[in-house]
């Protein structure tokens, strides 16, 4: 009996319950579509900021920050070791450490950036996703673009650098920054060049947003956090590239937050709206219902089980069609390498979950309107 009031429930009406269904349908549709995209097209954003280089450098706290950047004779030496302490504490927000030790010299009637280098991963960090900053073996040279046109160099040929002969194994593309003039090479080949062997002057590291709050807040968090770790060092961020990643994060977010709440109040509405009218229509019976014995625990529960019954297979086929058209259409333009773009299916029960209860919650004043119906003046008034 129970299990026929509830098919008779979900038959009633196909018409409008079909086009119910397709409404809900393609609200959830949209809501996976907008769910899908802000998650792939942030991280697409979060990349490209990260490709623009390092946003911050760490060095000994009694050491100017004008003597690193321009690279002058007055740049304290510490041990390298120091960047493998700090990759591994992971409570820290900066990753993909690369140790440096930096000197300007002439090479070949030039004067350069000679830049030795090594990257140094945290444990958390993945194969795929990289260090921005890629090793270099020895012997091996990677010319900053200014350097390479200067000196006339290209791939394959080979540079004097003092007692070094190294080969050209990359140019890097034109940045218009002091990259464009450094000559980045192997940090064990620069530190028994300059005869500073297990120094650098340099670190230089990425701060990524793993907490919460302002950007101010976040810098304040990872300073607070090195101090505890290494308290004779200090960061300084480069605030182009930061801001740039922050504000990535925080205008895709806003965007995300704004829409969906549009998308559940039209959903709470057109499920409130079509919870009045079926109680409206389905007044007599709901009247001869009642006067037979039946209970309104009973009563709610078909009213409630259709509109879940709708609710499940609307949300299913909406998270499929959105997810399949936030793929088509972003996958060919999204700068990603770390996540394939696909659909999201892990998803799909939190979306169930969510839209049941905002199903559930639009039901509460119909419900309410159910419950406070007079059987006798229905039955009477028929």
């Amino acid at each position: 009996m129970y299990l026929r009031l509830a098919i008779k429930q979900v038959r009633h009406k196909w018409g409008m319950n079909l086009l119910f269904f397709l409404t809900m349908a393609a609200l959830v549709s949209l809501y996976i579509f907008v769910l899908n995209t802000n998650s792939y097209t942030l991280r697409s954003m979060q990349l490209i900021m990260k490709r623009m280089g390092h946003n911050q450098f760490i060095v000994p706290a009694d050491q100017s920050p004008y003597d690193t950047y321009l690279c002058t004779d007055n740049q304290k030496y510490f041990p390298e070791t120091i960047v493998t302490l700090l990759a591994s504490h992971e409570e820290l927000l900066s990753r993909y450490y690369v140790a440096v030790l930096q000197q300007r010299m002439e090479v070949e009637g030039l004067e350069v950036i000679m830049s030795g280098i090594m990257p140094v991963a945290r444990a958390d960090e993945t194969s795929e996703k990289g260090n921005l900053m890629k090793s270099i073996k020895k012997g091996e040279a990677r010319l900053g673009a200014a350097v390479a046109q200067n000196l006339g160099k290209k791939v394959g040929d080979s540079i004097e650098a003092g007692a070094l002969k190294l080969t050209v194994k990359e140019i890097l593309p034109l940045k218009g920054t002091l990259e464009d003039f450094r000559l980045y090479f192997n940090l064990g080949d620069m530190q028994g060049l300059v005869e500073r062997p297990g120094l650098i002057n340099l670190i230089l590291s990425f701060e990524c947003l793993h907490v919460g709050g302002s950007l101010k807040e976040i810098h304040e968090f990872q300073r607070e956090a090195l101090k505890r770790v290494a308290p004779d060092y200090t960061q300084y961020n480069l605030s182009a590239i930061a801001t740039g990643r922050y504000q990535a994060r925080h205008v895709t977010d806003k965007y995300q937050y704004y829409l969906l709440a549009i998308v559940g109040i039209i959903t709470l509405l057109i499920v409130m709206i079509t919870g009045f009218q079926e109680v409206a229509e389905r007044r007599y019976e709901t009247g001869i219902l009642i006067a037979q014995g039946t209970g309104y625990c009973k009563l709610i529960s078909l009213y409630l089980m259709k509109t879940l019954i709708f609710l499940a297979l609307a949300t299913t086929i909406g998270f499929i069609a959105g997810g399949w058209v936030s793929v088509w259409l972003t996958k060919p333009i999204l700068a990603t390498q770390t996540r394939q773009v696909d659909i999201i299916w892990q998803n799909l029960w939190y979306t169930l979950g969510i839209v049941s209860v905002v199903g559930l919650a639009a039901q509460i004043l119909p419900m309410i309107k159910l419950v406070r119906m007079d059987p006798c003046a229905i039955v009477m008034e028929e």
